[in-house]
């Protein structure tokens, strides 16, 4: 491994407990390499780059992409052939193996040896911070694979992080447990002899005792080299080989770790290191567990070339018991094989899924797998779905043959619903005081169905009931009873059947009770229940009382006309009552006036109410701002003299109007914009149409003569203001602006003695494509007019020159809407619009 790579590799270890999680990293990926790829050239310690990196925010996660980042720029991998090499790489790079748990106590000691001997730092020191971290990636990883496989009862077990499976190291040492090089040995001497010795069993599998010299215990138990050393140190300690007080305890310190490979149908098969009391199920887990189509019930564990023993999961699950967990050797191999036979069961189970099963193994195994039937199961029989070469068969199984009857690879079990029917069941419902579902047994008629039930409310409505009956074939009967007689005893009991229902109507159901509804200039207008003997009066305090506005003079009250009795249709369809009010009580019209199921009461808004409406001036007068309509009529002089008067520097000639559009100006503009497109018989202009109408402004300016309507008030060009209406008085520009098909559109300085044509010139004259008689200027006050080469220019004004139209080519509208909308405003859409079809026309041909 490179320089660089180590540091890498120290850094993913080291900067989770150096920095603080919460630090926001201010270097990329790239930047975290290159600082790494320097540090290394200036000679600086790997203490030195975990702290200043680690002040700059990175965290463990960027380290560890850096880490990826590097191996792909350099094209380098790790050798998987040697387990430090793997251990190193886990701790390193767990993304490579999302199974892998670098927390385990076992996992931990042998790393530290491992870190050690490349002198990294110890990963240890990061259990603490990091474990929560790695445990939430590796279930999302766990939860992602699990999604893409059937679901398998017991392989999960393997892949849940709170299991690990890890053995305690903190445990009574087993008296079977085998020795081996690297397991630390204790011996206690005590009595009248007092000692203790500590060795580990050297790579040769013995310990090295003075005098004695050295013991081999490679391969016996605790138990045998308890004995065997006991004899062999009572040639030292006389006292060992009598009673005469002396004794000897053998015990383990450090334990040995162990190389086992798992092999086979696991989520990473490898070589792992593992502690000396680790168990098939640990290794397992640290392979990541089963996969499909691996074995549950078979697994094997194989010592020397022979199997030992074999491991069975569901033993473990289903009974707790864990004989089949095999404790591992130095070497051992676990083989996980794909399984024998695989079933699936379905329906009315406690853990409807796939199982797996030994040969020979029956229903009623199946069965327990799956937790027993469920609620509701038909417990009598199950269905078996049975591939028998290329054709299936059904199997019909009855509980005489769950014990005997064998399952196969394959098959499919249904587990149905015991479809059920009540035997002693009647039932009542409506105007009674406990309705619901009652026993039939002592209660057999429908006198005694009431009178368990409560008794009757006063509203209930007994002259007719209503019985629903069931027969054996599903269908219906019903019964009417007049229950007034059989409470009264005038009248036999009615006798009630199985599954026999009674229904009392309550009076009210049988009414249409009504409601009311009021409307118009009230607090709560709506639709209330009818409710007897309410007056006007009632009602309107019942609607939250009179909004501002409202009118009192008149109140009108619509009423349905009915005719139960009718035989023809007639033209009168309701009547109207109206009425005026004086503090809140009816003062002109029948006072004891009260309101019917189904009447409208309508308040009006006083003709004379009118809430405030504003409108703005800005630009050259003395008090800009906005200001309020006092008057229908009121005109642009008249907001002037609001105003303050004009300033000295106000260009009147300028003044512009800007108006909101209606809803109604829109709809009239868009629609008169589609007839003009299907006039000219063009879809670009359709679709331009369109476009213009969504996206264009709400807003239109309409020509203003301010000048003459401050001379004559009033008149013809006082223009009547709308609400939200804003006036603008700039100041005098002494620029015209020329554009369209000149040679150099442009603005030109404003001289009283130019002309049109000289304003043209200025631009550059006119383009070949130029229509010269089609010339208009539009004045800064919006109003437009056609100009000839003579006509004089006024200050601020625009000149627009139309440009031919190329043969064969439609002219495009897209300004259509924006001029419809404008006349529109101005009450001449309809002749504008027949105005520019017929020149349209004229310009096509």
């Amino acid at each position: 491994m490179s320089a660089i790579r180590r540091c890498i590799a120290a850094l993913c270890a080291g900067v989770l407990f150096v920095s603080m999680s919460w630090a926001q990293s201010t270097m990329t990926d790239t930047q975290v390499l290159e600082y790494v790829k320097q540090a290394v050239a200036q000679g600086k310690t790997q203490k030195e780059m975990v702290a200043e990196l680690s002040l700059r925010g990175v965290t463990r996660a960027q380290a560890e992409r850096v880490y990826k980042l590097y191996q792909e720029r350099e094209g380098s991998t790790e050798s998987k052939s040697s387990a430090l090499d793997k251990g190193r790489k886990h701790s390193v790079n767990a993304d490579t193996n999302p199974e892998y748990n670098p927390y385990s106590q076992d996992q931990t000691r042998n790393q530290n040896q491992t870190w050690n001997q490349n002198q990294t730092l110890d990963p240890s020191q990061t259990r603490d911070q990091g474990q929560q971290q790695e445990k939430n990636r590796d279930q999302r990883e766990d939860d992602e694979r699990l999604q893409n496989e059937m679901k398998v009862y017991g392989r999960d077990i393997f892949r849940s992080r709170n299991m690990t499976f890890a053995p305690s190291e903190n445990m009574a040492t087993p008296r079977n447990y085998r020795l081996g090089p690297g397991d630390e040995i204790i011996i206690d001497v005590f009595g009248r002899n007092q000692t203790t010795l500590r060795d580990v069993i050297s790579p040769e599998g013995s310990i090295n005792v003075d005098v004695l010299g050295p013991l081999y215990l490679n391969g016996k138990t605790v138990e045998e080299a308890n004995a065997y050393l006991k004899k062999r140190l009572s040639q030292i300690y006389g006292g060992l080989s009598g009673h005469s007080g002396t004794d000897m305890r053998l015990s383990l310190g450090q334990i040995r770790s162990i190389q086992i490979n798992v092999m086979g149908d696991v989520a990473s098969p490898g070589t792992y290191v593992l502690s000396g009391f680790a168990t098939a199920f640990h290794a397992i887990y640290r392979a990541g567990g089963v996969v499909d189509p691996g074995t549950l019930r078979n697994i094997k564990v194989v010592r020397g070339n022979k199997t030992v023993g074999t491991v069975d999961v569901y033993e473990y699950m289903m009974k707790g018991t864990q004989s089949s967990d095999i404790r591992l050797e130095e070497g051992d191999v676990i083989l996980v094989s794909a399984y024998d036979e695989m079933v699936q069961v379905q329906g009315n189970v406690k853990r409807p899924m796939f199982f797996e099963l030994k040969d020979g193994e029956t229903v009623a195994d199946l069965l327990s797998y799956a937790g027993g039937f469920a609620l509701g199961a038909n417990e009598e029989s199950v269905t078996v779905f049975r591939q028998q070469g290329k054709s299936h068969e059904v199997r019909t199984v009855s509980d005489q043959e769950f014990g005997t009857f064998r399952l196969r690879n394959g098959d499919r079990i249904e587990v149905g619903i015991q479809q059920y029917r009540f035997e002693n069941r009647t039932a009542i419902n409506g105007a009674v005081y406990m309705p619901g579902t009652y026993e039939l047994g002592d209660v057999r008629t429908a006198k005694g169905l009431v009178l368990k039930a409560g008794g009757l409310l006063p509203e209930a409505f007994t002259d007719r009931v209503v019985v629903h009956r069931e027969h054996a074939d599903k269908t219906q009967e019903v019964f009417s009873l007049n229950l007034t007689e059989i409470m009264a005893g005038t009248k036999p009991d009615f006798v009630l059947q199985n599954n026999d229902e009674l229904f009392i109507a309550s009076s009210d159901d049988l009414k249409d009770r009504g409601t009311m509804t009021i409307s118009g200039m009230v607090n709560n207008p709506g639709t209330f229940p009818f409710a007897e003997n309410t007056t006007i009066e009632d009602f309107i305090i019942l609607a939250g009382g009179l909004q501002d506005g409202a009118s009192t003079s008149r109140v009108d009250v619509t009423r349905r006309k009915k005719d139960a009795n009718g035989m023809v249709a007639t033209s009168d369809i309701g009547e109207m009552y109206s009425f005026s009010l004086k503090e809140g009580l009816v003062a002109d019209g029948d006072r004891s006036f009260v309101l019917k199921p189904y009447d409208e009461v309508i308040v009006h808004q006083s003709p004379s109410y009118n809430i405030q409406r504003h409108f703005t001036v800005a630009g050259e007068v003395n008090f800009p701002g906005e200001y309020t309509l006092t008057s229908r009529e009121e005109r642009v002089s008249d907001l002037i003299k609001k105003a303050g008067g004009l300033t000295s520097f106000a260009y009147v000639k300028g003044a512009r109007l800007v108006r909101e559009a209606t809803e109604e100006e829109i709809t009239q503009a868009r629609e008169m914009g589609q007839l003009l497109a299907k006039q000219i018989d063009s879809t670009a202009a359709v679709n331009k149409g369109k476009n213009t109408l969504k996206t264009g402004t709400r807003h239109y300016n309409i020509a203003l003569d301010l000048e003459a309507a401050l001379a004559a008030p009033g008149g013809p060009s006082d223009v009547i203001l709308r609400e939200n209406d804003r006036l603008e008085i700039p100041v005098q520009s002494n620029v015209v602006r020329v554009f369209g098909a000149v040679m150099y559109p442009t603005a030109v300085n404003w001289n009283a003695r130019m002309t049109v044509a000289d304003y043209i010139d200025a631009a550059g004259g006119y383009s070949q494509s130029a229509r010269r008689n089609k010339t208009y200027m539009v004045s800064v006050g919006g109003r437009a007019k056609k100009v000839h080469a003579g006509t004089r220019v006024e200050p601020g004004a625009e000149i627009f020159v139309p440009d031919k139209e190329k043969k064969n080519e439609k002219p495009d509208y897209t300004g259509v809407v924006a001029i419809t909308s404008a006349a529109a405003s101005l009450g001449t859409l309809s002749v504008a619009v027949v105005s520019m079809v017929n020149n349209l026309k004229k310009s096509s041909n």
